[in-house]
């Protein structure tokens, strides 16, 4: 892709928005209506188009009045691009803005008040909610993912402007370019869940998913596993919004195996062991527990901790509510964590407390 390029006859490409292992993102000019499109173009590489399907499946689904769809990002179609070294699928979205991950970086202490990080969780739930009506999970919800969508579209031309007149720095490799990428930010649209390649169709799952630090216990030690672990996601989202040291680090081991004794480890020292009926759930345990609980893994245990240790930046009037909302989706047992819309009508959502929702 170079910025100037006509695409399709009618798309031609104004400045880049962003980049992720598998694609690019370009903003696009409609030569044929007065309208912006971001153009999402994946490697060439691609055997089989995960997010394409999942697409296709929530368009194929009647939840037309369910309130989460606003929070979900569309599809409008897709075409196929030949390039120099093959063919390359092309999503055409409607533009949004940054990433949460992007503006919380922008923030004096790193870390968001608490109305600002209640509103993006109460968001993020509302499209979970929806994406698990319809039969899909996630699996990689982070803050780079949700992003911020626009309040007014002007800024779009704005920033096709500012590409001709300050044109953005770039690197020519032969006759390819690799552009710098742009932040688009105007006013605080809708929290939008973005990028489904690693999205599953169907309520029980199996094998490896979800970010390193994020993946809930029962996709590590290689059990079934559902919607539940999006609602464990948003628990450790909603912690990093607030917090500036993560519950579970990523841990540099020397193998795969050792980083997740350290996590299952972590977990352990806070959580407490896991119940009988998780351990019984698959034979991995058994490297990890006795039968009884007690820590036999390859690692030394961390001293025992809680919540409320290691919340230090939470501030006091709203910490209570808060690790309450984290207890109820941090849970062993899958089917003990709250559901996307139980999580909802958590009182740290909706400023009551316990007693006004009984």
């Amino acid at each position: 892709m170079k910025i100037g390029q006509v695409v399709q006859g009618h798309y031609q490409v104004v400045a880049k928005l962003g980049y992720g292992t598998g694609s690019t993102v370009w903003l696009s000019r409609d030569l044929w209506e007065p309208k912006y499109w971001a153009l999402k173009v994946h490697v060439n590489t691609l055997k089989h188009n995960q997010e394409l399907e999942v697409y296709e499946h929530l368009a194929s689904v009647d939840l037309a009045d369910h309130p989460g769809q606003e929070y979900v990002r569309k599809l409008e179609t897709s075409f196929k691009l030949r390039g120099p070294h093959g063919e390359h699928a092309v999503f055409v979205m409607k533009p949004l803005g940054m990433s949460l991950r992007s503006f919380q970086d922008m923030q004096r202490e790193g870390v968001f008040q608490k109305d600002l990080a209640a509103s993006a969780v109460d968001q993020v739930l509302l499209g979970l909610s929806y994406l698990h009506d319809a039969g899909v999970v996630h699996t990689d919800l982070h803050s780079d993912n949700l992003l911020i969508a626009l309040t007014n579209d002007s800024v779009l031309a704005k920033v096709e402007e500012n590409e001709m007149q300050n044109p953005c720095p770039r690197k020519q490799i032969g006759d390819s370019f690799i552009y710098v990428s742009r932040h688009v930010l105007s006013g605080a649209g809708p929290l939008t869940i973005s990028d489904f390649g690693q999205a599953r169709i169907g309520m029980e799952q199996h094998g490896n998913a979800m970010p390193v630090p994020y993946r809930a216990p029962e996709v590590i030690l290689n059990m079934p596993w559902g919607s539940a672990v999006d609602v464990w996601s948003v628990a450790l989202l909603a912690w990093d919004l607030l917090e500036r040291r993560g519950l579970f680090r990523i841990y540099n081991a020397e193998s795969q195996e050792l980083n997740d004794a350290h996590h299952l480890a972590a977990m352990t020292a806070l959580l407490g062991p896991p119940p009988p009926d998780f351990l019984k759930r698959s034979d991995e345990t058994r490297k990890y527990w006795t039968e009884d609980g007690e820590w036999r893994g390859p690692v030394p245990l961390p001293p025992a901790t809680d919540l409320n240790t290691l919340a230090r930046d939470t501030a006091e009037e709203h910490r209570d509510m808060f690790l309450s909302f984290v207890e109820c989706n941090l849970c062993w047992l899958p089917e003990e964590r709250l559901t996307a819309l139980q999580s909802y009508f958590h009182p740290w959502l909706r400023g009551k407390s316990p007693e006004d929702l009984l």
